[in-house]
């Protein structure tokens, strides 16, 4: 009898522990300040939605996870909250958003080349190589998350680009569609040391054109997973003198131009807490691509890319990040120079190593870091300016970073003795955020061969 006593008990006593952990419901939700923003578009983007039980001792850590959430899609410029009580346990949630500016009318002036470093030291800061223009965008242009981009631009590259995206358009599937042309005087055609070598006609004639037009299906269905499936026709082009003077493989068996259709389908499982700059959370993706379905047999190439972020904050303030991405190229054959970039043209980079390339099939790269917030400040400018503009929030934080990469090339292996085995740098970094969406990064990097050096990046999370 005892025995049943002593369960009973347990029972009780667990329950009370339960009982005992108070919740409140989110009875309400109320938006103000979304001029533009539709109120489905916030419901869509949130994490706290009508009728969630929350426990108390968890209420905060949610409401700020659901801000940052909300200042990840670029569209608002702040968001502060409250709660207003409705009964004993029933809350209202206020948000008061502050939207951000949505339309860019800019004048385009920017660097041809990878990133700032390689055009102030490799190529002597010559203006020859910026390009110029106007890029009209709209990141909300319904209110619905819809941004629109329309770019012409002369100078190194000349180009017209044009994309629409409509997230949702019926349940959770969404459509984006592009065209876009480009075409440059100069081309790299060659790579030596790990470095692009660049080529121009005699006669400054047109060395590339680039073409394509395609359509996109989005598939959204919930706040953290993605699909989306790609399907493009492209049109490459070389000027002859490129094949016959320059490099008669740069798209293989002497041929100046490829046709080919591309598919891709790329996933993402995004559970950071914010995007630009995450301190907490982890984020997996996958893309394959397959380049050439038959149609044209100009072009044919097939791979596969996963990747994974994580970020977990370790004490005071220090928060310990990873980044690893894995690349491999599922068919072997002989890949044209054109088509065989690896790390250094874009995206993931070794620290130290801004100034190289290293072309191939295959490589997987691992960034560690870790970092810590010096300060933010919402800093209250002229009260004559739109309401976007009269808050600036600014935020500096200091990191140090410690990447290592390997390039699997099997093809175009003189001189380039960066592939095909580990690479290493290191450094320290200040990260300087404007406006929650624009990041400035100002890297001192050293790499394992023995060269060290400040490099600037920049990225924006519209």
């Amino acid at each position: 009898m005892s025995r049943y006593l002593l369960l009973l008990s347990i029972f009780f006593l667990g329950s009370n522990y339960v009982i005992g952990q108070e919740k409140i419901v989110v009875d309400s939700i109320v938006y103000i300040g979304n001029k533009r923003t539709k109120e489905k578009t916030l419901i869509r983007e949130s994490r706290i939605h009508k009728g969630d039980s929350i426990l108390v001792s968890e209420l905060e850590n949610a409401l700020q996870e659901n801000r940052n959430q909300l200042l990840s899609t670029g569209l608002f410029n702040d968001i502060d909250w409250r709660l207003d009580s409705t009964s004993i346990d029933k809350r209202m949630l206020i948000l008061e958003i502050t939207e951000n500016w949505y339309l860019y009318p800019a004048i385009v002036f920017e660097l041809a080349d990878r990133n700032f470093n390689v055009w102030w030291q490799e190529q002597n800061r010559d203006l020859s190589r910026t390009i110029y223009g106007v890029d009209i965008s709209h990141f909300n242009l319904t209110g619905r998350r819809d941004p629109i981009g329309l770019r012409l631009q002369a100078g190194y590259t000349r180009k017209l680009g044009l994309k629409y995206t409509l997230p949702f358009i019926l349940g959770n599937w969404g459509l984006s569609a592009n065209i876009f042309y480009a075409d440059n005087k100069e081309l790299g055609y060659k790579t030596e040391n790990n470095k692009p070598l660049f080529g121009t006609h005699p006669e400054e004639e047109v060395m590339l054109i680039r073409q394509r037009v395609g359509l996109s299906l989005i598939n959204r269905s919930n706040v953290f997973t993605h699909h989306s499936f790609r399907l493009e026709i492209h049109k490459n082009a070389v000027n002859p003198y490129v094949v016959e003077s320059l490099n008669s493989v740069y798209f293989l068996n002497g041929r100046t131009s490829i046709r080919f259709f591309f598919f891709e389908y790329d996933f993402q499982y995004d559970r950071r807490d914010y995007t630009l700059y995450p301190r907490n959370g982890y984020l997996l993706g996958a893309n394959f691509k397959k380049e050439g379905l038959g149609i044209f047999k100009e072009f044919n190439n097939t791979s596969l890319s996963v990747w994974g972020e994580y970020f977990l904050p370790i004490y005071k303030g220090l928060v310990y990040g990873i980044k690893s991405k894995a690349k491999v190229n599922i068919d072997r054959s002989l890949v044209s120079y054109a088509n065989n970039t690896g790390l250094g043209w874009g995206g993931y980079r070794v620290t130290g190593f801004d100034l190289y390339v290293m072309d191939g099939t295959d490589y997987v790269i691992v960034k560690n870091h870790v970092n810590k917030k010096l300060f933010y400040k919402r800093i209250k400018l002229f009260n004559f300016l739109p309401p976007q503009f009269k808050t600036l929030p600014i935020e500096l934080n200091v990191r140090f970073n410690f990447d290592a990469a390997y390039v699997n090339e099997r093809f175009y292996l003189e001189t380039n003795e960066l592939n095909n085995r580990w690479i290493v740098g290191f450094g320290p970094a200040l990260d300087l955020i404007i406006l929650n969406n624009f990041l400035f990064s100002f890297e001192y990097g050293f790499n394992d061969i023995g060269e060290r050096g400040l490099f600037i990046q920049n990225s924006i999370s519209f």
